[in-house]
């Protein structure tokens, strides 16, 4: 870890968490504790002994912890990595923001998808409910209360609600949920009532600039 050699709080937080890969991790404990291979796994390209290299990192600044799930050694934040959440939220509210189309090689996980539910819950008070989102080869899941959200990868078969398709963004975005689905660009299936109740719940504005893009 390199310092940039200054008594400050931010200089501080991004010796800790602005090396290349470091807030991906971050973001994916975000989602839940998770075995070394699991993160692996879910972070396309990362070398592992970098990834070696970043959990060793947080765990001698206190942020991660490893413990023992049954049989297996996990990491997950700890209580001081935790209050993390509401800033690797807000940057994600951030970059969304300009975030239209997806760039050429640019895929979604299982971990990011669940990210962005943690990213795009509002302040609205809702009817509680559970949804499964699936984004081309990625799936996840969100327990939403009246007021908040918990999220977790992979498919819900009891979810009270399903959505998939190629322009959840663009939903995220506008909330029109009726023109997404009649063109087809999203797939839905739950009660209508519901699908009002979703985006409510879950909204990630869109620059200008980002609808401009190619």
């Amino acid at each position: 870890m390199k310092s940039y050699g200054q008594y400050c709080g931010l200089a501080r937080a991004a010796e800790l968490v602005g090396e290349r890969w470091s807030l991906v991790i971050l973001r994916d404990l975000l989602v839940g504790p998770k075995r070394f291979n699991e993160l692996r796994q879910g972070i396309p390209g990362i070398p592992s002994n970098l990834l070696t290299s970043r959990l060793r990192d947080f765990e001698d600044a206190s942020v991660v912890e490893r413990v023992l799930d049954g049989r297996n050694v996990v990491y997950r934040l700890s209580e001081y990595g935790q209050g993390l959440e509401p800033i690797v939220v807000g940057l994600g509210r951030w970059g969304a923001r300009q975030m239209d189309v997806p760039r050429e090689n640019e895929v979604p996980t299982d971990n990011s998808l669940a990210a962005a539910l943690l990213t795009a819950r509002t302040d609205e008070k809702v009817q509680a409910f559970s949804v499964e989102v699936t984004a081309g080869p990625a799936t996840a899941h969100a327990d939403v209360s009246a007021t908040a959200v918990s999220v977790a990868t992979g498919p819900f078969p009891d979810a009270d609600l399903r959505l998939g398709g190629s322009s959840l963004r663009r939903l995220l975005a506008d909330g029109d949920i009726d023109a997404a689905i009649s063109s087809g660009a999203v797939t839905a299936k739950g009660p209508a009532t519901l699908l009002k109740e979703f985006t409510r719940a879950f909204s990630t504005p869109l620059d200008e600039v980002a609808h401009n893009l190619p």
